[in-house]
Parts: C-alpha cells; sequence; structure tokens
C-alpha cells in the first residue's frame, strides 16, 4: 500500500517541476526580451487572453512596444522567485531589479511584481500582471 502512494506522490511532484521549468523558460525569454528590446519575443509571450486592470492583450503589447522604445535594452534581473501551479494556472511573486537609461541618464529600479499565467495547448503565457 506505501509502495503505491509514494510512487503516485514522486510522480506528482516530477510533474510539478517539469511545469516549474517550462514557467521559467518563459520568465528567461521575458528577460532576454527585455535585455535585447525585442518587442516580437516579448509579445509572443503575452497570452490573447491576457487581462489585468483592465488593460487587454492587444493595448499591452502596444504599451511594451512603446516602453521599449523609449528606454531601449533594459537589465532585467530576478532576486527572488516563487511559483505557484494549480492546474493549468500559475503564479509567480517575485522580486527584482533593473536598469534602464532615460534622457541618457541610468536610472535604477527594484521592486516586486506577481506575473500570472495560463497553459495554453502545451506552451504557458502571459495572462496578467505585467
Amino acid at each position: 500500500m506505501r509502495a503505491p502512494l509514494v510512487a503516485l506522490l514522486l510522480l506528482a511532484l516530477a510533474g510539478c517541476a517539469r511545469e516549474e521549468r517550462s514557467i521559467e523558460e518563459v520568465l528567461r525569454q521575458r528577460e532576454r526580451a527585455l535585455a535585447t528590446a525585442d518587442v516580437a519575443r516579448y509579445a509572443s509571450l503575452i497570452s490573447p487572453a491576457y487581462r489585468d486592470k483592465g488593460i487587454d492583450a492587444r493595448t499591452k503589447r502596444a504599451e511594451i512596444a512603446k516602453t521599449l522604445a523609449a528606454f531601449g535594452p533594459v537589465s532585467y534581473r530576478s532576486l527572488s522567485r516563487a511559483i505557484a501551479v494549480n492546474g493549468d494556472n500559475a503564479t509567480v511573486n517575485s522580486r527584482y531589479a533593473m536598469k534602464v537609461t532615460t534622457a541618457g541618464k541610468p536610472l535604477e529600479l527594484s521592486g516586486e511584481e506577481t506575473i500570472l499565467l495560463h497553459r495554453e495547448a502545451e506552451d504557458w503565457k502571459i495572462v496578467g500582471g505585467i
């Protein structure tokens, strides 16, 4: 009786780890998009179902394009990150530090963010929080 329970637990943990790795990859892609001011790459991470604070996916993509055009490459570093997966939904709570150049002067920012993701087909996409 105990062996099947342990096996089931190990399978569940392996599944969670795989999902977390997939989510981490989305976050790495986002960091690369910021670092290279790659609007297309960043936009590809946003779900068509994005909705946050009254902003839809189309508006968010335009906002990101405008921001990256204004600042250029952004040095973004995650200081700590916690991922919680619940079925096809995930929440990432993190602390970050970033550097941008505005009006020719460097600016350093730090803060906390919560990013919401949803599994669409085989990929995780951002649905809120950015």
